[in-house]
């Protein structure tokens, strides 16, 4: 799984993180299936079932949703997102 620093903005464009580090997982070479982990303050808001666009360090970008928000205290959560558009 390959790590990388990513910006996190909503559907219509707003910032919600930059800097964000992100393990992802392709299920498919051409990255039309793709999920993931970040890693995220605690002040970071990103609601489970909404849809984000995620835009990588190299470039690449697509549209993911939040499927577990996982606080267990300290500063940071993780995050488990799914690909819900190709990652190009």
């Amino acid at each position: 799984m390959p790590f990388h620093h990513c910006t996190i903005r909503t559907e219509d464009g707003g910032m919600v993180a930059e800097s964000v580090d992100v393990n992802l997982e392709l299920s498919r070479e051409d990255g039309t299936e793709w999920h993931g982990t970040m890693t995220i303050t605690h002040l970071t808001s990103l609601e489970s079932g909404r849809r984000y666009q995620i835009v990588l360090d190299d470039g690449r970008k697509a549209e993911f949703m939040v499927r577990r928000n996982t606080f267990a205290g300290g500063t940071s959560r993780a995050v488990a997102i799914q690909g819900m558009s190709p990652l190009r």
